[in-house]
């Protein structure tokens, strides 16, 4: 398994009230998260996890819908 840095863009809640639309923010939340990839585990995800062990087992696993992922970069 290789250890990547994942970009991708977060949903995320503006408010945490009432609001008219013209409040509502143009941001993106840009999110960073760093796992081992799991290949093909899920189709239309990139799919990481926090550890893995001896046994192949993992722990802690995201899956990151495609559509969200602006970049991976593979970490050395």
């Amino acid at each position: 398994m290789s250890p990547v840095e994942i970009t991708w863009l977060d949903a995320f809640s503006d408010t945490n009230s009432w609001i008219t639309k013209e409040d509502i923010t143009n941001e993106a939340c840009e999110t960073k998260s760093v796992g081992y990839l799991i290949p093909e585990a899920k189709e239309g995800h990139v799919v990481i996890a926090q550890s893995f062990n001896s046994f192949e087992l993992i722990d802690s696993v995201l899956s990151i819908p495609v559509a969200m992922v602006s970049n991976i970069r593979v970490m050395s």
